[in-house]
């Protein structure tokens, strides 16, 4: 028997770890993904809008997870199977900035420290993402 972690976030979205699921990656996204949106109504609405699939791959660890965005659900699982609407690539630290909110992808792609990869028909995933996960000025350290 498989048993799957879900986190309930709002009465409308739940972040979960796919079916087989184990990595420690997928465990840290899923993790910052639900605490990210159980402290904010505004990320929660924000959550809702966004739809599509996006790769994470953390370069110096050879690990990768895919979070797939579907409106009331999150879903992430370990690799990045096809096909994906979006991709970034780099250090666990650089993605590990990204997840906390505190680097832009595109930012730190133009400093080389990310690889940003989207399909045509979803340029702005990788930032959606991004405002969804950003810390306001109150929240920095």
């Amino acid at each position: 028997m498989v048993v799957m972690r879900a986190k309930q976030v709002s009465p409308n979205i739940e972040v979960r770890l796919a079916q087989g699921t184990s990595s420690g990656l997928a465990s840290i996204v899923q993790q910052f993904l639900a605490q990210q949106l159980e402290e904010s109504e505004q990320r929660q609405r924000r959550a809702l809008r966004i739809h599509g699939r996006l790769g994470l791959i953390a370069t110096d660890y050879c690990a990768a997870v895919t979070v797939e965005f579907g409106g009331h659900e999150i879903a992430v699982r370990d690799g990045t199977p096809e096909p994906l609407d979006a991709s970034i690539a780099g250090t666990h630290r650089a993605l590990t900035k990204l997840l906390q909110g505190e680097a832009n992808p595109l930012i730190e792609h133009l400093r080389g420290h990310l690889r940003v990869r989207s399909k045509m028909r979803s340029l702005c995933l990788p930032l959606r993402v991004h405002r969804l996960m950003k810390l306001t000025p109150s929240e920095r350290p």
